[in-house]
Order: structure tokens, then sequence, then C-alpha cells
């Protein structure tokens, strides 16, 4: 209690994927934890709903109680015909963001963090010890805070942080027809033959398919809804007209900035984590999380600011996602050349399937592609 009011040991403002995460670690170690969520759960949460391998260590456990389908079929689609491996366990996972994104809440909750849903907040100030957070009926104080609330979210502009890049995706769901759910239950599609800097998924839901198109500079694209459409009908001809079609930011960074300022950091799309080769970002939330967690449990036992948020996140995640924004750059523009390579070779696509799955890196993937491509142009790699 501090001049009649409670003070939080930390803030997180939103409780998806990282802020519940955060708010579940942080409480775990014993801090006063409350977080701040504009909507109700469990909300729709436009999301392909695809959690990497490599990411499930990162969750809680009965993590696989809320799993829908377990893919070990990829097809990769191009132009000129597609290519289908398979793995002997599953490169990814498949969840209800809704539901996924409850779950989570839910254990914070049961850590011992407060989590008030329908609560938006509308400004934040920072005094040199505490933060003050406004809230339509209330104020909140606490030591530290956590900004959680995604691309859109208010936290990176009033903590005077630089916003990501913004792409656009658009996605729905529809049954899969009776005639092609043996077929397609266990497979994750990809198209990329005409969405530039960009692709087109089908992820299974169990018996649904979550389909979307997505791409990371869709300002130069047609209307994603348009191009949503025709994919549709090319992969389930005799669909219906949808009915329900969600929107959603793909916040991505080419450049390094500070993602924490005095007792504060940024998290998940918020800090603009997001792979920028694959759109993958549930991995980024989880990871930035636990880095966030570890820097305010470190900072609270020494009466610190968090300044050494940004140089956990720059040499322990930053080295790995730097690759996956060169990667993008070598692949996007080619994609042409890609796609009719992967036709006939399936050495990369195995290599970024072990990447989903925790057993290479986008460095070794990256290698890999750039020998490639060096080798079709019959360019000898520089030597020193």
């Amino acid at each position: 209690m501090l001049g009649g009011y409670v003070m939080e040991d930390v803030i997180i403002i939103g409780a998806g994927p990282a802020g519940s995460t955060a708010a579940r670690l942080l409480a775990q170690s014993g801090k006063h934890v409350l977080v701040l969520e504009q909507a109700t759960f469990p909300r729709k949460k436009p999301c392909g709903g695809a959690i990497t391998s490599r990411a499930v260590p990162l969750l809680p456990d009965q993590f696989m109680n809320h799993v829908l389908s377990s893919p070990t079929a990829w097809t990769f689609r191009g132009k000129k015909g597609s290519r289908t491996l398979k793995t002997s366990k599953p490169f990814c996972y498949t969840v209800d963001r809704s539901q996924f994104d409850h779950w989570l809440a839910q254990e914070a909750q049961k850590a011992g963090a407060q989590v008030m849903f329908n609560t938006p907040v509308t400004a934040l100030a920072f005094d040199g010890e505490q933060y003050i957070v406004k809230t339509p009926h209330h104020y909140y104080y606490s030591r530290y805070l956590i900004g959680a609330d995604g691309a859109k979210g208010v936290t990176a502009k009033y903590l005077g942080l630089t916003r990501p890049h913004n792409g656009a995706a658009v996605e729905t769901e529809i049954p899969f027809p009776s005639s092609l759910l043996d077929h397609s239950k266990d497979r994750v599609e990809i198209d990329v033959s005409r969405y530039p800097w960009g692709y087109a998924w089908i992820i299974p839901h169990g018996s649904i398919a979550n389909i979307g198109v997505g791409s990371f500079k869709a300002s130069k694209l047609p209307s994603l809804r348009g191009l949503l459409q025709d994919y549709i009908m090319a992969s389930f001809p005799g669909a219906s007209a949808l009915d329900t079609i969600w929107a959603h930011p793909l916040p991505y960074r080419v450049h390094f900035s500070s993602l924490a300022t005095g007792h504060a950091v940024l998290v998940g799309d918020a800090a603009g984590l997001m792979d920028s080769f694959s759109a993958e970002g549930i991995f980024s939330a989880l990871y930035s999380a636990h880095i966030a967690s570890e820097t305010i449990n470190i900072a609270y036992q020494h009466h610190s600011g968090t300044e050494t948020y940004n140089a956990r996140i720059r040499e322990d995640f930053w080295t790995h996602l730097r690759p996956a924004i060169k990667m993008s750059h070598l692949f996007y523009p080619l994609a042409g050349f890609w796609t009719e390579w992967f036709l006939h070779h399936t050495e990369l696509l195995e290599e970024y399937l072990a990447l989903t799955q925790g057993e290479s890196t986008y460095d070794q993937l990256l290698a890999k592609t750039q020998a490639t491509l060096l080798a079709k142009l019959h360019i000898r790699p520089l030597t020193r």
C-alpha cells in the first residue's frame, strides 16, 4: 500500500500468449502481477494457429490437451506444381487461438496473477519510480511494466519506442469437404504462386480448414479478400461464398531498435518480433516473454531498470531472427525461381522443417540457400 493505493510489482498490458506467459512466470517467482486486457476471453483471434515444435517447451504442461491437429505432411505449392514432404514427427501443432489464449490466461491466474478482462488502457506515464496506468474507471500503479498488447496496442506509443512495420493477412475457416478430410487433416499447405512477399495457407484444425493469405508488403497486392476467395475456389471447388473473413496485421522488424525503457519492456507482437520469413509469431511471443520475466526478476532484485532486456533480446534472439530477415529478402523477390527449384530438390524444404522442430537454425538454412543460389548461377563463393 502506498499513499492509499496498491502498487503492483508488475503490470502487463495484454493477455495474449506473450502477456499471459510473462504473467505466469512472474507470478510463479512470487511477484504481484496485474494483467489488463481490453477484450473478454475467450475471444476470436485471427491466426493460423500453428505452434511449431520448438515452441512447445516454452508452454505449460497439458498443452497437448488443446491440440486440434499434429501435421506430419507439408505441401509446398508453386505455379508449376507442388511437392509434399512427410516427417516422422509433427513439425507443428494446431490450436484454436481463442481457446489457446484463454487457457494461457487461466494458467497465469492459477499461478497467482490477477487478470482483468474488458479493461482497456487509455493512458500511462512513468514518474521515475512507478508506472501510472489509466483505464476508463481506475488508475493502477506498478514498479515494472510489460507491453504485450499486440501490433495495434498503445504501449509502444506511450513509451516512445519505435513501432514495427506491418504487413497484413486475411483468413477464414470452412469445414473440410468429406472427400478431402482424410488427405488433408494432417497436412499443411503453403502456396507462393501468386502472392509477392507472402503466401497463402491451409492449416488443419481437426475437421476445419483455416485458410488465409498474407503478405509483408500487402499494399503492393490486389485485394487480399479477392485473393483469398480465388484460393479457396481453386483448393475446394464448389465452396460457397465466404460469410466471415478476419483480418490482422503482421508486425515485424528489419532492424533492431530498443524494446525497453525505464522499467518497461515490449514483448511479442507489440515488440514486432514476428519471424519475417515465415510470419510465425507465437514462438517469438513466448520466447520474449521468458526473457522479459527473467529480466524483471533480476531488475527487481537489484532495484534497477530493464535496459538489459535489449541486450538479452539482441544476443539470445535477434541473432537468430536476423538470418530470417535475410532469408526473406533472398526468397521473396526470387520466389518464382525458388518454387521451381523446390519442386525438384527437397534439401532446403527439409532444412526448414528441421528448423521448425528446433533441430536446425536460420543460419544453417540461410547458408544452404545462398550456396544453392550461387551454384545455380555457377558462381563460386568468396573465400578469405
